[in-house]
């Protein structure tokens, strides 16, 4: 069943698929985002699609790891990259988590906010070599 927001519930259910995900994308979100899961899954990481979009998923010190999520607009919110930092940081260790929220802010600058929840917003509209090392970093954990 495709995803659509309940208002009983009110949030998303059913699983979004990949024609769903990029029809609701912005096309240059929408492009970098295909690379990205491309890279990731070439490197050996998971794709994990939910109600909302596609988390990017790994095993990393042999525990399985939902490193983020990907999402498309919904509710006022633009398309983003998401890192529940407070659930990575048990996972893969505090020292680790900074070092990634550091190199993810180093790599997207000012498309970053957030501290606990972090989000990537409109990777889409990086420069190239930004989105090559956002990249690099996300697929650097595998």
């Amino acid at each position: 069943m495709p995803s659509y927001y309940d208002s009983a519930k009110k949030c998303r259910v059913g699983a979004m698929d990949e024609d769903q995900f990029y029809a609701e994308c912005d096309k240059s979100n929408g492009a970098y985002f295909r690379r990205l899961q491309m890279a990731w899954t070439q490197a050996g990481g998971a794709l994990k699609w939910g109600a909302g979009g596609v988390g990017l998923r790994a095993t990393i010190g042999g525990k399985e790891v939902g490193v983020c999520f990907l999402a498309p607009a919904f509710g006022g919110r633009k398309d983003r990259i998401e890192l529940a930092c407070t659930m990575l940081a048990k996972q893969i260790g505090d020292a680790r988590c900074e070092k990634l929220k550091k190199a993810l802010r180093g790599a997207a600058g000012d498309c970053v906010a957030g501290t606990t929840m972090l989000s990537i917003i409109q990777p889409g509209l990086l420069t190239t070599k930004a989105q090559d090392a956002l990249t690099e970093v996300l697929t650097g954990l595998l």
